[in-house]
């Protein structure tokens, strides 16, 4: 296992984290609908002044150890429950969304942070100077806010009070699952994306959102029907599509920025052209019509080119929810995390099935975290972060665990130091990974994660009943290993080397006298 560094402590649960593209903060929205900001300078400092400590044993040093809060800022951005949250749950059930309606009268709760431009290349000098000037949040009550970064990490106390500098409240009508924004070197430029608990995917212009338009906007219309403006997006938004038909799990991107990837929980990867918006006499919202998930006899025929059309296209329903996705192989495939544990690949420009699959895990993958072109940490729900190679397919070791608690999320601190990782607690927990970016350097790290896959009393993958586990024949090979390397010990005298192994096949030369 890599080593745990010191963990941070939110005043609530988290379910979300983004780490600022290159400074040492961190950014959570918790269940109680804050964001916290953390400083990873003082939580270094303090996990270097207790290893001091350990170091000189004494038992008094942790005693006058000072204490050291991490937090930079706790600021509420969720939606607040009036009028407009009612009208909200009554479109959640016009859509046919239960569940989305369930959470909608749930407390607020801030779903996802991300720091503006997390995505953009190296080689852009300029956008590495405005690189996480701001941080958006999205809520479940479809509210989406950006927030100053400077505000926002600043130690005066009333520099807070105004981080916020747009919002929309109403930026969808159910509540938004996950946040993602295009590269700037995309073809539509560096807009934010957002997906929602009925899978619609809406694409946003920041240089033209906020400015109150849509708070004045929604209080001069607050006495007439909220379904007036059921089909019209708010201002900002610059395209929509709604052919998903359950929540939105995750987002990527193509190399060039041109195509925006979705998974979703209906079981299918959906593909976007961002270009599409940019065509003359093309609308702006494609809406396809909803389909009753919980029918087994609903057979719709999908749309036939819809690519030339619509702008997008979808794979066939995988039979199972897909809920996490990142691409290697130099963006030629597409990794996607699933219900039943099975790492799924797409190979890019083919999204009718599934080119190949890795089953291994005994639950669900929750999280992928991409390391290089060839390999991934995966969090899985039985509470492991796993690094697995794929093509080939290989278990490399356990990163960390979470002792039984699902991961439901992971995330690349600025330079690529450490790894962030969130469960059922009120904790972000941090690892060492800076072995990882090495190539051949730190072979003993990758060798202790080997074995801890191994001799951890966790279940690695491969313990569930399944012929066609392949890790299963992993951990066999490593027990026959184990068990040829106790054999050798015991005919070994006195320390002395192990006797060479019986010879079982006889050369020619032996042959060939006998048969004389």
């Amino acid at each position: 296992m890599a080593r745990q560094l010191k963990s941070i402590e939110c005043s609530a649960q988290p379910l979300c984290i983004s780490f600022h593209p290159f400074r040492d903060v961190v950014a959570a929205g918790l269940v109680d609908g804050t964001v916290e900001v953390h400083d990873l300078v003082a939580l270094d400092q303090k996990t270097n002044n207790q290893t001091n400590n350990d170091e000189m044993d004494d038992e008094d040093s942790n005693n006058k150890e000072e204490e050291q809060d991490t937090i930079l800022s706790s600021i509420f951005v969720a939606k607040e429950t009036t009028k407009a949250a009612s009208n909200s749950k009554m479109l959640a059930k016009m859509d046919d969304a239960s569940a989305s309606a369930k959470k909608a009268a749930q407390g607020p709760s801030c779903r996802s942070v991300l720091f503006s431009d997390s995505t953009t290349s190296g080689n852009d000098s300029n956008a590495l100077n405005s690189g996480g000037r701001h941080l958006f949040t999205a809520c479940n009550g479809g509210s989406i806010r950006s927030l100053d970064t400077e505000r926002v990490c600043s130690l005066d106390p009333s520099q807070h009070d105004s981080a916020i500098t747009w919002s929309i409240e109403n930026a969808h009508h159910v509540g938004i699952s996950n946040l993602y924004q295009l590269p700037q070197y995309s073809p539509s430029g560096p807009l934010l994306v957002t997906g929602d608990d009925a899978g619609a995917v809406r694409l946003w212009d920041v240089r033209i959102c906020g400015g109150g338009n849509n708070n004045k906007h929604n209080n001069k219309n607050s006495k007439q029907n909220p379904f007036d403006d059921l089909m019209k997006p708010p201002q900002g938004c610059v395209m929509q599509w709604k052919v998903n038909h359950d929540y939105i799990t995750d987002f990527t991107s193509s190399k060039d920025g041109s195509h925006l990837l979705a998974t979703s929980a209906d079981g299918t990867l959906s593909i976007f052209d961002v270009r599409y918006m940019n065509r003359k006499h093309t609308p702006k919202s494609v809406i396809l019509p909803e389909v009753d998930l919980s029918n087994p006899n609903t057979n719709q025929q999908p749309p036939k080119n819809t690519w030339e059309k619509s702008g997008y296209a979808q794979s066939e329903n995988q039979e199972d929810e897909l809920l996490s996705m990142c691409l290697l192989k130099n963006s030629s495939k597409v990794l996607c995390g699933s219900q039943q544990g099975i790492l799924s690949l797409f190979s890019y420009g083919i999204w009718s099935d599934i080119s190949d699959r890795f089953p291994g895990h005994p639950q669900s993958v929750d999280a992928l975290l991409k390391i290089d072109e060839d390999t991934v940490l995966t969090g899985s729900s039985d509470g492991l972060v796993r690094a697995v190679q794929l093509l080939p397919n290989a278990l490399l070791g356990v990163l960390g665990s979470h002792e039984g608690f699902p991961v439901e999320a992971l995330g690349w601190s600025a330079g690529r130091k450490m790894v962030g990782s969130l469960s059922h607690d009120e904790y972000i927990r941090l690892w060492d990974g800076s072995f990882l970016n090495d190539d051949g350097d730190d072979d003993d790290s990758m060798d202790e994660m080997q074995e801890s896959a191994i001799n951890k009393n966790a279940k690695p993958c491969g313990t569930k009943d399944d012929d066609s586990d392949d890790w299963e024949d992993l951990d066999g090979d490593e027990d026959m290993n184990d068990s040829d390397d106790d054999s050798d010990d015991d005919s070994s005298e006195g320390g002395a080397k192990s006797k060479k192994p019986k010879q079982i096949f006889k050369s020619a030369n032996e042959e060939f006298f006998q048969d004389l």
